[in-house]
Order: C-alpha cells, then sequence, then structure tokens
C-alpha cells in the first residue's frame, strides 16, 4: 500500500486512545486530501460509527443539521460515503483505503510531474558555470556542504513569515544554527520535516531544532529531494546522486525564486507537512 495511504488509513481505522493519534491530527491529515473541516468530521464520524442517520452524524461529527446534507451530497461526489434508500436515508463511509485511493493517485501524478520538472531543469543547468546565479537560478555540485548550507543561510536571512526545511538527519552547520536562531526571534515560523524517525542516532540534531522552537514532523522516506522553502517566494532543492548513502557522496543544488517554480513547492512542501507525523520527544526516549 502507498506510504500516504497507509498512514491516513492507520489513523482512520485504529480506535482513539491514549496511545494513538488524536482526533483534531486526524481531521489536519484529511485536510490535506482536499476535505474541508465539515467534510473532515463527517466522514471521520462515519468510519467510527458505521451505518448512521444524517442525524446521527451530525450530533457525532459537530457538523449543523443545516449543514449536514450539503456536506454529506459532497462526500458522495468525492465517492467516499454510500447511501442507503430509506426513510429517513442512511449513510456509510466508504472503507479509507478505498475512499483515499484517488486522492493518493493524484498526488503520485503530481510528484511524477514535478520529478519531470527537476529532471528538465538539471538537464538544462548543465552547462551553466559553477555556483553561479543567472536569471534567477542559482546551482551549485560536488560535495562542498559549506556552499549549500550558506545558500540555506542566505534564503532564511531574508524570511519573514516561515521557512520549511526537508530533511534526512536534521543537519546544520554553525552559521544555519545562528540564522534559525534568528528568525525564531523575529517570529518566523519555522518547520522541519524529517525523512527518517527520530532515533538515538539523530535524536540531539532533531531535539536541536525543538529547543529553539521549531516544529518538526516526519515522513519516512528513503527517496526524496532535500528542499529549503522561505515564504513561498524561493526554493532550494538539494539532488543526492546517491540518496542512501549518508557521507562524502555528491550532490547538485538547484534554487529558484521564479513565482511558478516556487508556487509548485510551496504547495507540495505544506501538503507534505499536512501528512507528516508529528515529533513528540516526550515519547522518545533520550540516547544512553
Amino acid at each position: 500500500m502507498n506510504r500516504y495511504l497507509k498512514v491516513v488509513c492507520q489513523e482512520l481505522i485504529e480506535e482513539p486512545s491514549g496511545d494513538t493519534m488524536k482526533k483534531e491530527d486526524i481531521l489536519h491529515t484529511l485536510a490535506g486530501c482536499g476535505l474541508n473541516e465539515y467534510e473532515s468530521r463527517a466522514y471521520t464520524a462515519l468510519v467510527f460509527i458505521g451505518t448512521a442517520k444524517a442525524s446521527k452524524i451530525s450530533k457525532d461529527s459537530n457538523v449543523p443539521q443545516s449543514k449536514i446534507y450539503d456536506v454529506l451530497d459532497q462526500l458522495m461526489k468525492k465517492q467516499m460515503v454510500e447511501m442507503f434508500d430509506g426513510r429517513p436515508k442512511e449513510f456509510k463511509a466508504v472503507k479509507p483505503e478505498i475512499a483515499l485511493k484517488k486522492f493518493i493517485e493524484e498526488r503520485n501524478r503530481e510528484l511524477d510531474v514535478l520529478k519531470e520538472r527537476v529532471d528538465r531543469i538539471s538537464s538544462f543547468l548543465k552547462p551553466m558555470v559553477k555556483d553561479e546565479t543567472l536569471s534567477g537560478i542559482w546551482t551549485i555540485k560536488g560535495k562542498k556542504w559549506v556552499e549549500f548550507f550558506d545558500k540555506v543561510v542566505e534564503m532564511t536571512s531574508r524570511s519573514r513569515k516561515y521557512v520549511y526545511g526537508v530533511t534526512r538527519d536534521y543537519s546544520r552547520s554553525a552559521k544555519l544554527a545562528e540564522s534559525i536562531k534568528r528568525c525564531i526571534k523575529r517570529g518566523v515560523k519555522v518547520r522541519v520535516i524529517g525523512l527518517e524517525d527520530v532515533t538515538g542516532r539523530n535524536y540531539y540534531k532533531a531535539k536541536w531544532y525543538h529547543e529553539q522552537g521549531a516544529k518538526l514532523r516526519v515522513f519516512d522516506t528513503k527517496v526524496h529531494p532535500r528542499i529549503a522553502l522561505v515564504d513561498g517566494k524561493e526554493v532550494l532543492l538539494r539532488l543526492d546522486y546517491n540518496p542512501s548513502k549518508r557521507n562524502n557522496f555528491k550532490f547538485s543544488a538547484i534554487w529558484s525564486e521564479d513565482p511558478s517554480l516556487a508556487g509548485v513547492f510551496d504547495s507540495y512542501v505544506k501538503n507534505l507537512w499536512k501528512v507528516a507525523k508529528p515529533v513528540d520527544f516526550k515519547k522518545i526516549p533520550e540516547p544512553a
């Protein structure tokens, strides 16, 4: 099963308890699947209730009685709810692994298109001079981490509203650490998405961001571009030649402030944040 789908389905199917995800987090995840608040509440309620009348769904989901039929109609159009004829009519949630399949397939298509665009950009930039800014595009190739981190520092220094970072092991340079502190001090929202769970190997790196006031979430995957996004206006991609290698590997980095490209990644990273799992350091044991 696709990872997006597996995460959402597990959250919806498990009965709520102290050890499972809060219902608010489930609603937030469904919002990332394109449902509005009322639709998310009604669908979540139906998953737990089973078959029910509109009045019961309205009561359990806190969707106003005056809105519930319109909400259920929209969910039926999205093929997430089934209706059974009768007086009064009854409704049933389509299983999450079926109902959300269309959303997952659409996200996969978007990601495929994104990969194709990145490949085209990489091919187009090959003739360019190393570490050169030209027409709003900056590139670098090699193994020199300092240039990559310095570019992130440059970007974060211009931030006014928010900064998103997609990272594997929460690495940072001394300059980047200071820049992140300054961002948070002036009220910039810093959000970090890790590509692997917080473990003994990366615990202290990840917790450093948490202690500064940054928000952390995890989207566990092996292959994914590293991304820095600032205010939806500029984006930096790091494309690793060998994404599974941890040391001394080659990479290419591409920066752009092109509005269309920055807009695509702004939407993508925000959706990635919605489906990523929150990190709770109270539940993660500190390494011995």
